[in-house]
């Protein structure tokens, strides 16, 4: 009996495999190399570029089960596009930059664009993404739900002009721990409001971070948990800084230099004051950093990991930026940080 059993379920598993390879189940919405260099001419976003090998397994269930998940579709049909390519396609195919491609013609030959593009390690699944401004990055493997978000995340919100993929995804699993619901259960950082700030540097005059997030961001939401609210950064912060928070998209009216913001109700859904400190670039992670003066030092408007954002504020916070080159303090930095784990496991 218990053979039997054995060789029914050897038999069904057969079963959805082929199912699998026959049939694409993906959500996603799937655009030729033709169509999508006439697009990206026009609107530059990330272009996704997935290998397919229908002889492949785990090539079958990521084409069907992860991007069957409408989550992960409807994430890359709005901010990516996407490119499904046949590694055994018999067509002749123009790359973005001209070059035309084809298949050598031999039985069971895999396409030239595919091995001039991935080298001698064909092994799939494989992806390429492509930042914005066209720089390719090839990822291999097979990705699940959880593996495939921080990849889009990092090329969707632009987290690669900052930070290597590597460092990125240590702390994205750090804020969102695969089967686990991020609770922040301290918060390491005095965050202050605008009103108390403006009473505070009457008589205690300090440097100012405002950092202005945006829940839609997820990249802005690392910043805030793992970033500000590691204890290293925190307690230099809360020794040498104001620090701000402020809600982009907050219905609040706020006071900034003797002037009120409001939030319009535009479509959009930004603060006036997010707005215009923003010079109307809506970029999250976003954040700036005033002097004793309620002066604008700089405006940053990307990702960091605390690690590199350490650096920053001890530059500007020890008055370094007024006379030194921010390459060569970089360089001789001595950080606090023990060793890389040092962010918070609890927050």
């Amino acid at each position: 009996m218990y053979s039997k059993l054995f060789l029914t379920s050897i038999l069904i598993c057969f079963t959805n495999v082929f199912i699998l390879a026959q049939k694409d189940t993906s959500k996603v919405k799937w655009q030729s190399f033709e169509e999508t260099k006439s697009l990206f001419e026009k609107n530059q976003k990330p272009v996704l570029i997935f290998f397919h090998d229908e002889k492949n397994d785990s090539s079958n269930l990521m084409l069907n089960q992860t991007f069957g998940l409408q989550e992960v579709a409807s994430y890359i049909n709005i901010l990516f596009y996407p490119i499904k390519m046949d590694i055994y396609s018999k067509d002749s195919i123009t790359f973005f930059d001209g070059k035309t491609y084809s298949n050598p013609g031999k039985k069971g030959s895999i396409h030239e664009m595919v091995t001039s593009m991935l080298g001698k390690d064909t092994e799939m699944p494989a992806m390429i993404l492509f930042t914005k401004n066209a720089i390719g990055t090839v990822y291999q493997g097979f990705k699940d739900r959880n593996r495939i978000f921080p990849i889009l995340i990092y090329y969707a919100e632009s987290v690669y002009n900052s930070t290597p993929y590597d460092k990125f995804e240590k702390y994205y699993f750090k804020t969102y721990p695969p089967g686990q619901s991020q609770i922040m259960t301290r918060v390491l950082l005095k965050w202050k409001t605008l009103d108390e700030v403006s009473e505070l540097t009457k008589n205690a005059p300090r440097k100012i971070i405002i950092n202005l997030y945006d829940n839609y961001n997820i990249s802005s939401t690392m910043l805030n948990l793992k970033t500000f609210n590691n204890p290293v950064i925190s307690d230099y912060l809360n020794k040498n800084y104001y620090c701000v928070n402020i809600d982009a998209r907050t219905k609040d009216t706020l006071n900034f230099l003797s002037q009120k913001y409001i939030n319009e109700g535009a479509s959009h859904g930004f603060h006036q004051l997010p707005i215009a400190m923003l010079n109307g670039k809506m970029q999250f992670p976003a954040f700036l950093i005033l002097d004793e003066n309620l002066k604008l030092i700089d405006r940053f408007q990307t990702y960091m990991i605390p690690e590199d954002f350490e650096v920053l504020v001890n530059f500007i916070g020890e008055n370094a930026y007024k006379n030194q080159n921010w390459e060569e303090y970089k360089k001789a930095f001595k950080s606090s940080f023990k060793d890389e784990n040092l962010a918070p496991k609890n927050n």
